[in-house]
């Protein structure tokens, strides 16, 4: 077996990336994750209510910095084009406003290199995402709004073990948010989450050569903070500016660390605007300040179509 430091080094250069599923959508490494937020994300609507939106995701990342270790610039970087699918249905539980929702993520991941060395390319399906969510505390009076959401990833995604990249990851996921949205007056307002993701081993994760047999891919939980800022010009048109944290998600494959984790960064600006009574368009520009264990996002852009009916 290969001790820390040679594993270190060669992952550095070979490195088993997956898209986990978003939207975040979907985040981390240009990946969708569906605890992403948006602005207004946690405002409840009326039992029968129903949200249909799709997203395109864009994500242009130009380092990677191993996990306490190197940041390599040269002939690196990762291009990630990524459609999501999503239906919310809103209904009440006990007095409460609730609903589910289900995503499906899609999309390809592109000209994936480090220091030279190409990782391929992959498309296909992410893992489907099964969510269901409630609001304990609701007060209308002074717009406060408190919800909760858990997801739940199958690992259905178009997966390749032998494959250094992949669109699905392999094993389950699970997820655990924390959402509030609080207004001020007319015009501003706060929509701010926290969340922890769960994972499952991955029993067949790619092997960069290292290991004898089949690789098992172990992951520390992964904890994140999402805040925006909101302004409401009127009631059909906003912008916000929002900051969102990754922290943890460590991975080591058959124990040992293999330089990658969920430790990312990000400053983010939104625009958006119901174009009709029942359709809205949202376009939202982000930017990485900082990274450690993955992709460094330079540029991402997502643009969300909801059509309420």
């Amino acid at each position: 077996m290969p001790n820390f430091r040679s594993l270190k080094k060669t992952c550095a250069a070979v490195l088993a990336c997956s898209v986990i599923g978003a939207g975040m959508l979907l985040a981390g490494t240009g990946a969708v994750q569906a605890q992403e937020i948006e602005p207004n994300e946690f405002l409840p609507l009326p039992a029968g209510s129903n949200l249909a939106l799709g997203y395109y995701i864009y994500g242009h990342d130009t380092e990677f910095t191993v996990h306490n270790g190197p940041t390599i610039k040269n002939n690196t970087g990762l291009e990630v084009n990524v459609g999501v699918a999503r239906y919310i249905h809103f209904f009440d539980v006990a007095g409460h406003p609730a609903g589910v929702q289900v995503l499906q993520p899609f999309g390809s991941l592109s000209g994936a290199q480090v220091g030279g060395r190409s990782l391929g390319s992959a498309a296909g399906a992410q893992n489907t995402i099964l969510s269901a969510f409630i609001w304990p505390y609701v007060d209308y009076k002074s717009k406060t709004y408190v919800n909760v959401t858990g997801f739940l990833y199958p690992p259905d995604g178009t997966y390749d073990k032998d494959s250094a990249i992949n669109v699905g990851d392999g094993r389950w996921r699970g997820d655990l948010l924390l959402g509030l949205d609080k207004a001020f007056g007319k015009h501003l307002s706060t929509t701010a989450a926290f969340d922890v993701m769960f994972y499952g081993d991955n029993t067949n994760a790619f092997n960069p050569g290292l290991f004898p047999g089949n690789v098992t891919l172990s992951q520390d939980n992964t904890y994140r903070g999402q805040v925006w800022l909101n302004w409401n010009f009127n009631r059909a048109m906003q912008a916000a500016i929002g900051w969102e944290g990754f922290f943890g998600g460590v991975q080591r494959d058959d124990g040992f660390l293999n330089g990658q984790a969920t430790e990312e960064q990000r400053i983010r600006a939104t625009f958006s605007s119901f174009v009709s009574p029942t359709t809205q368009v949202l376009l939202e520009l982000n930017h990485d300040f900082s990274s450690s264990g993955t992709f460094k996002q330079d540029f991402g852009a997502t643009l969300r179509l909801l059509y309420a009916f």
